[in-house]
């Protein structure tokens, strides 16, 4: 069947006539009553019977009515989602972030998000980079939001940096004004682990101020970092907005160590999705210096 043939005979249903359907369709009524007498010949049915000098639909006739009514209005659906699937209004995503961009970078977009684009499930899951980027590499996940640079394997796009400064317990002389002098009888630190990408900024700006950290606990989650420097257990390096979060946010804030980027991450070769694009663009806007 065609479906120009069947979008026909809607018309002439709604309109009543063959000459009215025509008008109203803009073609010739010779093109119209062609185009049916195609559509009755392949169906191998009547669609229409003279009642008097008008024709109008038999039995068979109203049946395909139906059917086209269910067709052109399941297609005008489809096109529909699809337009607002292409505009990033409708879909499903799923997004690997690391905890600190879910707890600070995001929140206020997820608000917006929310109220704007109720329609998209949003799936969120919450790891280290590497995994993060493993799972992107597997296709468990359509946008990371990970600690960059992520390198030439992927796109990538910058959606904040975070300061991040030695903290240490209210009460420690040394935690403000700290430098290679104070090295020879240092606390214990509590940093992230050896080997993720934080870590390595971290060492390099702890090298570069002349401090070499004797390292007493290791842990991915920065959360449990502070609360070592807040117990006066260990110094350590965070974030700003972590190190300044909760109640008991009056640690003692040294020199900045790092400047850690914060990209956006999609797979190499592969346009963005358009639901990423819209979150991409909320997280942006919701943190417009792009520092945190």
């Amino acid at each position: 069947m065609n479906f120009r043939s069947l979008y026909y005979l809607q018309a002439v249903d709604r309109y009543g006539t063959f000459t009215e359907a025509a008008w109203e369709l803009g073609i010739s009524q010779p093109a119209l009553s062609h185009s049916l007498a195609e559509l009755s010949k392949r169906l191998g049915v009547p669609l229409f019977r003279k009642d008097g000098r008008r024709r109008v639909l038999t039995k068979a006739g109203q049946r395909v009515v139906r059917y086209a009514d269910q067709v052109i209005g399941q297609t005008s659906d489809l096109v529909r989602w699809l337009d607002s699937w292409q505009r990033g209004e409708v879909g499903s995503i799923r997004v690997g972030l690391i905890d600190t961009v879910g707890l600070y970078t995001l929140p206020s977009g997820l608000s917006r998000w929310q109220r704007e684009l109720p329609a998209i499930d949003l799936q969120l899951v919450v790891a280290e980079s590497e995994e993060i980027l493993s799972m992107l590499d597997r296709y468990e996940v359509d946008l990371a939001l990970v600690v960059g640079p992520a390198g030439s394997r992927y796109n990538s796009e910058a959606i904040a940096t975070e300061r991040m400064h030695v903290y240490s317990w209210p009460d420690d002389p040394d935690g403000s004004s700290m430098s290679g002098s104070e090295v020879a009888t240092p606390a214990g630190w509590a940093l992230y682990p050896a080997a993720s990408r934080t870590r390595l900024l971290i060492d390099q700006g702890l090298a570069q101020l002349g401090i070499h950290p004797e390292v007493a606990l290791e842990s991915a989650h920065p959360t449990v970092l502070r609360q070592m420097a807040v117990l006066g257990y260990a110094r350590t390096v965070l974030p700003r907005q972590v190190a300044t979060a909760g109640e008991d946010s009056d640690l003692r804030e040294g020199p900045l160590v790092a400047l850690r980027l914060i990209e956006a991450v999609w797979r190499s070769g592969e346009d963005l999705d358009p639901r990423a694009a819209r979150l991409i663009e909320l997280v942006k806007e919701e943190n417009p210096d792009g520092e945190r």
